[in-house]
């Protein structure tokens, strides 16, 4: 019978073995902590990191974690909210509070009370919850001393106020906000701006009827200029000034300056506004100030006189006024207010 050597095991080999497994476990464990456990705890302390977002001024926290009727905040609104919440040191200090409450009290935290409300969304793992913070609304309501007083928010119109004793009614989330009243009164334009904070719902009250003493010749046609400039550049999304500069340009020049329209034809549409062309240039661009005859009143009052055209009803009114707005907007073509269809328009000729 043949003889057959047999190599022994190195002791060596198997220490290193042992020591792969070990990595291997270390490893796993470490990865397993780090992306999986950590994160899991982290998110159950969403009061740790709503405080430390804040202090730390990360927008993202803000954009991925809270949310407002049902959606997550937009970039520009978790801006606000943050630097509202970072300018406002003692409101800063509550609403930290309060999260940190509503965390250990989970109960209380699922209630409709203060700023927040805290949701669980189920995703939770190894036995923490994970939280997202909801914005509760507020309620504004807006009130004046005098009918048709149109209010606007943060350069937004949000209602008109019909009748002395009632009031417009806005939802928003917690945070400050500009409003500003605007009314003509004899013929006057008169305006009113206050700054709220919603921390909860609120009112407030505007007394627009001036004293005789306080009108500032020019006044008037500024405001008046400045809240047309808004709804110029609201409903077509161009400053004035860009429109402006469309007129006697060629469509080549057209479509590198505001890009393709939506409709082409005899009439170029885009949002909010209509070019015409003359001889291969824009020689009339009507703008839809999306506004009716009454919101126009209200903002300019009553026209000297109103004339039937071939365009629509013009609306007349003295040259000093509207020299005083279209200057003030820089304007050069002629200017024109046409009532068509029971919509109001800005038209450039």
């Amino acid at each position: 019978m043949a003889y057959v050597r047999s190599k022994k095991p190195s002791k060596r080999r198997n220490v290193y073995l042992w020591l792969l497994v070990t990595l291997g476990i270390g490893l796993a464990v470490g990865a397993f902590y780090q992306w999986g456990y950590k994160p899991a705890a982290a998110h159950d302390k969403i009061h740790v990191r709503f405080k430390d977002a804040l202090l730390t001024e990360d927008v993202s926290f803000f954009e991925e974690n809270v949310e407002y009727e049902s959606e997550l905040l937009t970039r520009a609104d978790a801006l606000r909210f943050m630097d509202w919440l970072n300018d406002e040191k003692s409101i800063r200090g509550e609403a930290i509070a309060e999260v940190a409450q509503d965390r250990s009290d989970r109960a209380q935290g699922m209630e409709t009370d203060g700023l927040f409300r805290l949701v669980d969304t189920g995703e939770g793992r190894f036995g923490f919850a994970d939280y997202r913070i909801e914005l509760l609304p507020k309620t504004l309501r807006a009130s004046a001393d005098v009918p048709l007083t149109n209010i606007w928010i943060d350069g937004v119109q949000a209602g008109r106020i019909d009748e002395t004793g009632s009031a417009v009614k806005v939802v928003r989330m917690p945070g400050r906000y500009d409003v500003k009243a605007v009314v003509v009164v004899d013929g006057e334009t008169v305006t009113d701006t206050k700054t709220v904070t919603l921390t909860e719902d609120a009112q407030l009250a505007f007394g627009l009827l001036p004293d005789q003493d306080e009108t500032v010749a020019g006044q008037f046609g500024l405001e008046r200029a400045e809240l047309i400039e808004i709804e110029v550049e609201a409903q077509t999304g161009h400053s004035i000034e860009t429109i402006e500069g469309l007129m006697n340009k060629r469509e080549r020049a057209i479509l590198d300056e505001i890009g393709e329209p939506m409709e082409r034809g005899d009439v170029w549409r885009y949002e909010g506004m209509e070019l015409r062309f003359g001889d291969g240039r824009v020689d009339r661009i009507d703008i839809d100030l999306q506004k009716r005859p009454d919101d126009l009143l209200a903002l300019l009052g009553e026209p000297n006189e109103k004339v039937d055209t071939d365009l629509g009803l013009e609306w007349r009114y003295d040259r000093t006024l509207l020299e005083s707005i279209f200057t003030f907007l820089r304007l050069q073509s002629e200017k024109r207010f046409i009532e068509r269809d029971g919509a109001m328009y800005l038209m450039l000729t």
